[in-house]
């Protein structure tokens, strides 16, 4: 895309919720100049609520378009994804939310201009995603992580990030006093590994960077297809409580008693049942199975590098089902 070429319309979906509100005018505005000095048309809809956004999403295919742009925070950059999953439209990312942490595992550059100009280049790769299945049947599809047991997670679209962080760890402070010390887990990876521990937390991660505060193992990229699964076995409800407020402080602590294992599908049954959140939604308790649904979502970023091709593939050579 450029602009010698015919102008082409987009539809821009924007979050004017999405980090500092009082930006969001100046933000489309400056939006609007940078994608039209770059041969485009833009159509633009404001999800006043991010949930908003997947059935804009929806309408905009259905309309025709061959761009939407999704611009705010993580949610609403999900909300989008899903109006799009099994479709060719192509997504653009303009990250204006607090963490980007979508934008940032991809590539997507911060800066307004920068991410307008991204979009005009049309570098597509299509993007793995998740989808887990409830006991009841429902199904959910996610693109950063799902815990069950110690479901609190942080709400990073909050403008008062530490208010936000004091929330979150109190949450999950009142979810352990509840929670049993351990209940018994059961993970059967690739429906042939089966893999029995007590934990009162599991954690299953869907990208390469899922934020500083969540990050699995310290720079270490996830292969495309499968599933990071972090079991943590052994952890007192004190140690874990201490864990989870220092990741959110200051991101990977190095601990080395957390069980690592990849899959491209994963069952988990607890006993007794355990809370499931995914992506911040919470889906009840219960037995659920997670599996990859690969190039779900055709997604506007950079170009790869070979080398880091090379590095993942040696990641998926290195990594086994065994602990690490």
């Amino acid at each position: 895309m450029s602009k010698k070429n015919n102008t082409i319309r987009v539809k821009l979906i924007a979050n004017p919720g999405a980090g500092n509100s009082s930006d969001t005018a100046k933000n489309l505005k400056l939006v609007n100049s940078y994608l039209e000095e770059n041969g485009f048309k833009v159509d633009i809809a404001l999800a006043k609520s991010k949930e908003k956004a997947t059935p804009i999403t929806r309408q905009a295919i259905k309309k025709g378009y061959q761009v939407v742009i999704a611009m705010g925070g993580d949610g609403t950059v999900e909300a989008v994804m899903r109006g799009l999953i099994g479709s060719k439209v192509r997504l653009g990312i303009i990250p204006t939310g607090i963490e980007n942490k979508i934008a940032k595992s991809l590539g997507i550059p911060l800066d307004l201009e920068e991410a307008c100009s991204l979009i005009a280049l049309d570098n597509s790769q299509k993007l793995d995603v998740a989808q887990i299945k409830t006991s009841k049947g429902k199904k959910f599809v996610f693109f950063e992580m799902t815990t069950i047991g110690l479901t609190s997670a942080p709400s990073s679209d909050k403008n008062n990030v530490a208010i936000s962080k004091l929330s979150n760890i109190k949450d999950a402070a009142a979810n352990l006093i509840q929670q049993e010390s351990c209940p018994k887990v059961t993970l059967t990876l690739d429906n042939e590994n089966k893999i029995d521990v007590e934990t009162m937390l599991v954690k299953i991660s869907t990208t390469t960077a899922v934020g500083k505060n969540f990050m699995a193992a310290e720079n270490a990229p996830l292969p495309g297809g499968l599933l990071d699964i972090s079991v943590y076995a052994d952890f007192t409800k004190a140690e874990l409580l201490s864990y989870y407020a220092a990741l959110m402080d200051g991101g990977y602590s190095g601990e080395v008693k957390i069980q690592h294992y990849q899959a491209s599908k994963v069952k988990v049954k607890t006993s007794p049942k355990l809370e499931v959140m995914a992506d911040g939604v919470a889906l009840g308790k219960g037995t659920v199975i997670i599996k990859v649904r690969k190039n779900s979502v055709c997604v506007i970023a950079p170009q790869k590098e070979p080398a880091i091709k090379e590095l993942q593939q040696e990641k998926v050579d290195e990594l086994s089902v065994t602990p690490a």
